[in-house]
C-alpha cells in the first residue's frame, strides 16, 4: 500500500503545473449530465437483502418452536454443512469465540442428582436414612424443549437404584425429574422436568463426520455441584473405537469417541461438543489408572439419537435373547477345563438353560451364523445389532468334544425401564 501512495505522489509532483482548462471543461460537461443514483441503489440492495434474510430466519424459529410435537422422541440436528474442525484450523461457522460458544450451550447444560434412602432393616441401622439424600451426581444435557417441558439424555449409570431424582439448571435451581425410560447396555437414560425457565435444547452433530483432530470441549460437573458449568477441552483421539464395557446388565461391545478432554467423576452424561457448539457425543467413562492419562470415551450422537427414540417411545429397549447363563470358557482355571472335556481358550461357556431349545448345560458356544464368538460380548454384541425377538440363529456348538450346529429361536429380553420392578433390578443378566 506504501508503494502505490509513493507512486502516486511522485506523479504529482512530476506534473506541477498541468494544463486545467480540459478538466474545467469535463466538469461543466458533467455537470449538465443526470447521474445514475449508484449510491442510493447499493443501500436499497443491502438493507433489502438484510430485512429478506431476518424473514427466513424469523420464519425458521417459529416453524421450529411450532413444528415440534413428538414428545421428546426426537434430537434437534444440526445442519449437514455444519462440520466440527480444530480451532487451530480456522473459526467456527458459528461463534467468533471459543467464549462465546460456551455461553451460548451452556444452559443446555444440566446437573443430574441421584436421590437414594435406606433400602432395608440393615442400612437403617448402619445410619441410612428413611428420606431420599443425595447419593451421587452427574451431568444431562437438555435435547429438546416441547410443551413446557424439557426432555434430557443422561448416562444409565448416573441414575441407576435412584428414589428420586432432581436437576440442577444452569442457573443453579434445582427441580424434580421424571425417568422416561433407561437402557444398562448402551448406558442411555432421558429424563423429563417441567421447569424450563432459562433452558435450551443442544444441536446434535452427525457423529459420522467426526474426524480425528478435530477440537471437543467437554462440558459437566466435574467431583459434584461445587464444580457445576465446567469445561475441559481436547481434541478427538480417535473417532472410531470399539470397547468392552462392564454394565449392570453384563458386558457389552460398544461404539465411542476417544478423546484427551478431561473427563472426571460428575462428567458422565455431560456433552461432548465440537467448535460449533453441537453435541458429538455423551461423556461415559474414562481409563481410571495412574499409568494412564487423557483417555476418555463418549458415546457418539447418532447412537445416541437411536436411543433416545426407542427409550421415549417403549420406555424400554427390546433386545433377543437366548435364554442361557453363561461364562467365558478364557475364564475357566485350566484344571477345570478337563472336566469340561475341552482343550478351547476361547468360546463360551453354557452353565445354565432358561429356555426350551436345543442347547445343552456344558455346551460350549464357538460360532453363531458362522460368525466367530471368542468371548460374551461377540454373542451379546451380534444378537442386538443383528438380530430381533421372534428370530432364528444357528449355533455352531461344542458338545462331549465334538462340533456340531444347533438352530436357536430368540426370545424377548428387556432392558430396566421407568417402571421395572426391583426384582428386575437385582437380576439384570441379559440372558436370563
Amino acid at each position: 500500500m506504501s508503494d502505490f501512495n509513493n507512486d502516486h505522489n511522485s506523479n504529482e509532483t512530476q506534473n506541477p503545473r498541468q494544463p486545467q482548462q480540459p478538466e474545467q471543461a469535463h466538469n461543466k460537461r458533467s455537470k449538465n449530465k443526470t447521474k445514475f443514483p449508484w449510491f442510493k441503489t447499493i443501500i436499497v440492495a443491502l438493507v433489502a437483502g438484510i430485512i429478506g434474510a431476518l424473514l427466513v430466519l424469523g420464519i425458521g424459529k417459529i416453524m421450529e418452536s411450532t413444528g415440534l410435537n413428538d414428545n421428546g422422541s426426537s434430537v434437534q440436528e444440526a445442519s449437514n454443512s455444519s462440520n466440527g474442525g480444530n480451532t487451530l484450523d480456522g473459526k467456527s461457522e458459528k461463534y467468533d469465540s471459543v467464549n462465546q460458544m460456551i455461553n451460548d450451550v451452556s444452559p443446555a447444560i444440566v446437573g443430574v442428582i441421584n436421590m437414594q434412602k435406606a433400602q432395608n432393616l440393615d442400612s437403617l441401622l448402619k445410619g441410612d436414612s428413611s428420606k431420599s439424600e443425595e447419593a451421587g451426581v452427574g451431568s444431562g444435557v437438555i435435547y429438546q424443549k416441547n410443551n413446557g417441558s424439557a426432555y434430557i439424555v443422561t448416562n444409565n449409570h448416573v441414575i441407576d437404584g435412584a428414589n428420586e431424582i432432581k436437576v440442577q439448571l444452569h442457573n443453579s435451581k434445582q427441580v424434580d425429574a421424571k425417568l422416561v425410560g433407561k437402557d444398562a447396555l448402551t448406558d442411555i437414560a432421558v429424563l423429563k422436568i417441567n421447569d424450563t425457565k432459562g433452558t435450551k435444547a443442544i444441536d446434535f452433530a452427525n457423529s459420522s463426520k467426526v474426524n480425528t483432530g478435530d477440537s471437543v470441549f467437554a462440558m459437566g460437573n466435574p467431583l459434584g455441584l461445587e464444580f457445576a458449568n465446567s469445561v475441559t477441552s481436547g481434541i478427538i483421539s480417535a473417532s472410531e473405537r470399539t470397547i468392552d464395557t462392564k454394565t449392570s446388565a453384563g458386558t457389552n461391545k460398544v461404539n465411542v469417541l476417544q478423546t484427551d478432554a478431561a473427563i472426571n467423576p460428575g462428567n458422565s452424561g455431560g456433552a461432548l461438543v465440537d467448535i460449533n457448539g453441537n453435541l458429538v457425543g455423551i461423556n461415559s467413562m474414562k481409563i481410571a489408572s495412574e499409568q494412564v492419562e487423557g483417555i476418555g470415551f463418549a458415546i457418539p450422537s447418532n447412537e445416541v439419537k437411536v436411543t433416545i427414540k426407542e427409550l421415549v417411545e417403549n420406555g424400554e429397549i427390546e433386545r433377543p435373547s437366548i435364554g442361557i447363563s453363561l461364562l467365558n470358557v478364557s475364564e475357566i482355571p485350566e484344571q477345570y477345563k478337563e472336566e469340561l472335556n475341552t482343550k478351547r481358550n476361547d468360546g463360551v461357556y453354557i452353565a445354565k438353560v432358561h429356555a426350551d431349545n436345543e442347547l445343552k448345560e456344558g455346551d460350549i458356544i464357538t460360532a453363531i451364523d458362522d460368525k466367530k464368538v471368542k468371548e460374551d460380548a461377540d454373542l451379546r454384541s451380534y444378537l442386538y445389532e443383528n438380530k430381533k425377538p421372534g428370530d432364528s440363529v444357528e449355533m455352531t456348538i461344542e458338545r462331549n468334544g465334538k462340533e456340531q450346529t444347533v438352530e436357536v429361536p430368540l426370545k424377548e429380553q428387556k432392558s430396566t425401564s421407568s417402571e421395572s420392578s426391583e426384582k428386575e433390578n437385582e437380576s439384570p443378566a441379559p440372558f436370563n
